[in-house]
């Protein structure tokens, strides 16, 4: 009985290596799938954007010098509030999300924020501690403006991050 398990096992295995899945995409396509995130978008912010955020607006201080490792963290904390804006694009399990993500004023505070990171990911990788301070600053007024409209009290859904 378990020389026929194995047996079966085997067979499949080898039959999955051979197995070719033709899904009528070519290489490099790219494909949205629809996803909503399994966290709101308040957890979003608060554990990703607001951490990575306040990093940058550190490493923007023109009297602070900054190591080569707090180049390539500043590199990292950019590429966090890039990778951020599909979460805050779709929108998850907060109660505001759904209404959040189909305004206009939403969507341009959420790209303002992507130009914010790709700014300082280029200053990051150049070293341009003024193009990290222009990222801060586009940064601030994203953040800033868009608490102000849609989420003027902190914390929100009892979540925050101590600092």
């Amino acid at each position: 009985m378990r020389t026929g398990f194995i047996s079966v096992v085997l067979l499949s295995l080898a039959a999955c290596g051979q197995t070719t899945v033709n899904t009528g995409i070519e290489s490099g396509t790219r494909v949205n799938i629809p996803f909503t995130p399994d966290v709101s978008i308040n957890e979003v912010m608060v554990a990703q954007i607001d951490h990575a955020a306040h990093f940058i607006w550190d490493a923007a201080d023109p009297d602070r010098a900054l190591a080569d490792v707090e180049w390539q963290e500043a590199e990292h904390h950019a590429i966090q509030i890039i990778s951020s804006r599909s979460a805050l694009s779709m929108g998850g399990t907060g109660v505001n999300d759904a209404m959040w993500i189909v305004q206009q004023f939403w969507r341009n505070y959420v790209n303002q924020m992507n130009v914010a990171g790709l700014l300082a990911l280029s200053s990051a990788r150049a070293q341009d501690r003024d193009g990290l301070a222009q990222a801060a600053d586009l940064l601030v007024e994203s953040c800033e403006g868009c608490h102000q409209q849609f989420k003027p009290t902190i914390p929100t859904e009892g979540f925050s991050h101590p600092h």
